[in-house]
């Protein structure tokens, strides 16, 4: 083996010690499956996007709609979602989207167009990133708190649920494992990292209340959790 080969492969060596992953199972998506698994349906729904939720299990009558060309589907759409325009209005009592929220430049118009599309009294569940890394780049352009969401939704008749996804120590948790994701890591810090993933999730145990601001701690500034990975929500038409 030639000086060239050889450093080569130690290259690559090199890196896959960068890169490994032990732990493949992430908190982000079974939370949001716990969540959606909430309002299972096996009647007619529309999903929006949503991929990385069991559509098959909870919704597998669902009609589908996503811009991920290498994803199926019942309808492949533009980044903006502009096919939502020729759904009939009023023809769903349920649409689920997750995950597309902070992925768009106007998410006011795709709110608008679920709007139109759900009857009267119908439910959407959604979900939006909070506290979480970037991802999906370049088409990554906000992440959301729960007074965002309300403003969001305010021509809404109102949330039957908004919650935080995960507990202070699990976002921990879970933004440690996107470092091991996302980055490459000396392989003993990704070890510590695998490590960790495992045991903070215990520590919110010993969280015994939480506040939206540091401004004050009364009852107003009480929250469910004040550092989730994403946002959980069923906004009512």
């Amino acid at each position: 083996m030639d000086d060239g080969s050889e450093q080569g492969l130690l290259r690559r060596l090199w890196l896959r010690s960068c890169r490994f992953n032990l732990t493949r199972r992430r908190p982000s998506r079974a939370s949001l499956d716990r969540f959606v698994s909430e309002y299972a349906t096996d009647g007619e729904a529309l999903v929006v996007h949503s991929v990385d939720i069991d559509r098959r299990r909870h919704f597998p009558n669902a009609t589908t709609i996503t811009s991920r060309r290498n994803q199926p589907a019942d309808v492949h759409t533009d980044p903006a979602y502009g096919d939502l325009a020729g759904f009939p209005a009023e023809s769903y009592d349920l649409v689920v989207c997750t995950g597309l929220l902070e992925h768009l430049a106007d998410p006011e118009r795709l709110v608008a167009q679920l709007h139109r599309i759900l009857r009267p009294g119908g439910k959407l569940i959604v979900s939006a990133s909070a506290v979480f890394p970037f991802h999906g780049a370049p088409d990554n352009y906000f992440h959301f708190t729960p007074y965002g969401l309300r403003h969001l939704f305010r021509e809404w008749s109102g949330f039957r649920t908004l919650r935080g996804s995960s507990q202070p120590y699990t976002t921990t948790a879970i933004l440690l494992q996107r470092i091991n994701l996302q980055c490459d890591v000396l392989a003993p810090v990704r070890l510590f990292n695998e490590l960790l993933i495992h045991l903070l999730p215990r520590l919110d145990r010993a969280v015994l209340r939480q506040y939206d601001t540091m401004a004050r701690r009364d009852a107003a500034a009480v929250t469910d959790t004040a550092m989730p990975a994403a946002l959980h929500a069923v906004v009512i038409r």
